[in-house]
């Protein structure tokens, strides 16, 4: 976990909505990265730096695209 009262400069932290966990943007990140609550592993879209703005990405999203291959693993002898 990052401690909260660390000096360093262009480090943002925010809290994580889905478990209150810590998640580290540092100056290296840009707008549309993805990055992840350093407890629960849920990754944020970063929609805005100044003001920080994240979007939790939708992981059903994912699981919706996994369901619809398994209809090309059919073998076509």
């Amino acid at each position: 976990m990052v401690s909260r009262e660390n000096d360093e400069e262009n480090v943002l932290i925010e809290e994580c909505v889905v478990c209150g966990g810590d998640i580290v943007v540092d100056e290296f990140c840009e707008e549309e990265d993805v990055v992840y609550c350093n407890d629960c592993e849920t990754e944020f879209l970063i929609r805005s730096l100044d003001p920080l703005q994240l979007e939790q990405i939708d992981m059903d999203s994912d699981e919706d695209i996994d369901e619809l291959d398994d209809g090309y693993d059919e073998d076509y002898s």
